[in-house]
């Protein structure tokens, strides 16, 4: 706890120091995607349920995946970048596996802000409400979805020690989440092909665990499992890559 209590402090001190500009972000984000997504859709895709609530789910996913992605991956460039604090943080007691959980915290524990700033303003803006029961399992589906970005945004950080390269693949990710994987147009307005490809990825139906939770839908347990199990995995890799990129403790 001795070699891990600076780095909290740092990252305490960090947020501490740009704190406006971070809430601003979380506050602004769900408003831009829901007024730039959500509205302009909500003209053209018509579902049995009205669809700006439909597509909250689109907007916590979207938000607080983005943003889990972003302070892992950027938090892993500048160690590639700042030669003097990676040399720092190496030469203390802390073990690879401790630096990665931390990082991977950190992500989360961002992601989770912006997905709680994001349900209350499109609860707001759409005048929607949840039981207890519908909140319980939103979140429980969105922790796994923000665990598992957090956890990707680490893992592309260190295999991608370039700030314009890790910029391409923010906005390909955006692309995917938003157009691409059924959080804001329904996966049935998609070419056969391309579905049966994608629903080949579980995170894509921990995605349709929310949306089914909106409406109190059956959630689908098994690919959510199943993507806890890809988390794992993508911390292990991470973990390997460490020893390789950092050094071996």
């Amino acid at each position: 706890m001795n070699a891990i209590s600076p780095l909290l402090k740092r990252d305490w001190l960090e947020f501490r120091k740009h704190a406006l500009s971070i809430i601003s972000f979380w506050v602004l984000m769900p408003i831009l995607i829901h007024v730039s997504m959500s509205i302009p859709l909500s003209m053209f895709i018509s579902l049995n349920i009205r669809y700006l609530n439909w597509s909250s789910a689109g907007v916590w996913i979207a938000t607080s995946s983005m943003v889990s992605f972003l302070i892992t991956s950027r938090h892993l460039l500048k160690f590639h970048v700042e030669s003097q604090q990676i040399d720092a943080i190496l030469q203390s007691p802390i073990t690879n596996l401790q630096l990665i959980s931390l990082i991977i915290i950190k992500g989360s524990i961002y992601g989770i802000c912006q997905f709680l700033f994001a349900i209350f303003i499109t609860s707001t803006l759409n005048q929607a409400y949840f039981s207890i029961s519908q909140i319980a399992m939103i979140f429980s589906q969105m922790i796994i979805i923000i665990l598992t970005f957090s956890a990707l945004g680490t893992l592309f950080g260190l295999i991608i020690p370039n700030g314009m390269t890790l910029i391409h693949i923010y906005s390909i990710l955006f692309l995917l989440l938003s157009v691409g994987m059924g959080t804001f147009i329904p996966l049935d307005n998609y070419p056969g092909a391309y579905v049966s490809i994608i629903e080949k990825i579980p995170i894509t139906f921990v995605f349709k665990n929310v949306q089914a939770a909106i409406i109190n839908d059956p959630i689908q347990w098994l690919n959510y499992f199943l993507t806890i199990g890809m988390l794992f995995i993508i911390i292990v890799i991470s973990l390997i890559i460490t020893h390789k990129v950092f050094r071996k403790v």
